[in-house]
């Protein structure tokens, strides 16, 4: 997920685990070891770009490096609070949980998490959270946040006092910041994380049903929500020849039209065998298309991941895809894109007024772009 999550997540976690012994140190040593697992992204103006896809996420998320860091920063972080009856044992736990709940979240997201490198690089994914969910990260920063508040608020109040504008015999008291607001934080959250699962439960049972009587030779591979929510869900189903994509949402009135999208493999046979298009099938799970763009050029598109709709041009614009072509020096080059000439904002407020059950704008908008 975000960074702001994980940091959120893990000062929280901090507070828990340290925040009686060592105080706020607890929360900024969390935010610290919550965000560590993403610094695997400093090395990727080293890495070729379909390289970035298998080392983010990659050993820096595994089971195996989170149990090390547990055994490796657990006796240091003791012994620079030792003063404070901080144990090795202590420390340590803190880590692997601080470590530990980052990897999680980001597994509950569709991208994936190779948690068991270095001995495999499957991806685990449960896809019940987009990589962005307020929902989820509000109390959580509430949390943060209510520490420096209280901070200063007892700055104001002790002004107040030294300049004789309240009882000389009540000097406020420093702020004591308890477990409670942890404790109810990440309650809210671990809630919130249960309803997602429920939901999705609902969806896949939803377009299962509907399956049987559409697309009866299909397989739904992927079920995912929707940008910034766990209400509109995005079901992909896969035949021999290509994809169909519905969506749900529990306020329809009425059942989903499918999109169609053939697979059109054979326009990429050229650059099989390759390892830049091996790793993208491999990032795609098999789960792809590729269409001809502009210039005759082949788009690899992963159609595991929405796409945003834009009104004005009625084009679909999906959101990982990757332009493959061959340098003057004969290598292979996959250059990923992004939406550049689409209204954001608008295609957002699409998604949400789609989330009410209005169907008939969102469904007028039918035909992918490939750039």
């Amino acid at each position: 997920m975000d960074s702001i999550t994980q940091a959120a997540l893990g000062g929280v976690v901090g507070e828990l685990v340290l925040g009686r012994k060592i105080g706020w140190k607890g929360m900024a040593w969390g935010m610290f070891f919550g965000t560590v697992p993403d610094l695997d992204v400093l090395f990727s103006p080293w890495l070729e770009r379909t390289e970035q896809l298998r080392w983010h996420r990659g050993v820096s998320h595994s089971i195996l490096l989170m149990v090390l860091a547990g055994f490796v920063f657990g006796k240091p972080l003791a012994y620079l609070h030792r003063k404070k009856g901080v144990t090795a044992k202590r420390a340590g736990w803190f880590v692997f949980l601080a470590w530990s709940t980052h990897v999680l979240i980001d597994v509950f997201t569709s991208y994936g998490t190779q948690i068991f490198e270095p001995f495999s690089d499957q991806r685990v994914a449960t896809s019940n959270l987009f990589i962005i969910d307020l929902f989820f990260t509000l109390p959580l920063l509430v949390c943060v946040f209510y520490w420096p508040w209280k901070c200063l608020v007892y700055g104001i109040e002790q002004v107040r006092w030294r300049r004789g504008e309240r009882d000389p015999e009540e000097e406020p008291e420093f702020p004591l910041f308890t477990r409670r607001c942890a404790t109810v934080a990440v309650s809210l959250s671990c809630l919130y994380v249960a309803f997602s699962f429920v939901m999705k439960l609902w969806a896949v049972d939803q377009m299962k049903g509907l399956m049987a009587e559409k697309t009866p030779h299909g397989e739904l591979v992927s079920v995912a929500p929707t940008p910034f929510n766990t209400i509109l869900w995005r079901g992909l189903i896969e035949t021999d020849e290509g994809y169909f994509v519905t969506y749900w949402s529990p306020f329809d009135q009425e059942a989903a039209k499918y999109d169609y999208l053939p697979k059109r493999h054979d326009l990429a046979a050229r650059f099989e065998g390759e390892e830049s298009f091996e790793t993208l099938k491999w990032f795609a799970r098999g789960h792809w298309v590729a269409r001809r763009g502009l210039g005759g050029r082949v788009i690899f598109i992963d159609v595991r991941f929405g796409e945003l709709r834009d009104l004005e041009s009625k084009k679909q614009y999906p959101m990982f895809q990757w332009r493959l072509e061959y340098d003057e020096d004969g290598k292979m080059q996959a250059n990923s894109y992004r939406p550049r000439d689409l209204k954001i904002k608008a295609a957002f407020g699409l998604i949400f007024e789609r989330l009410t059950g209005n169907l008939k704008r969102w469904e007028s908008v039918d035909e992918m772009k490939a750039f």
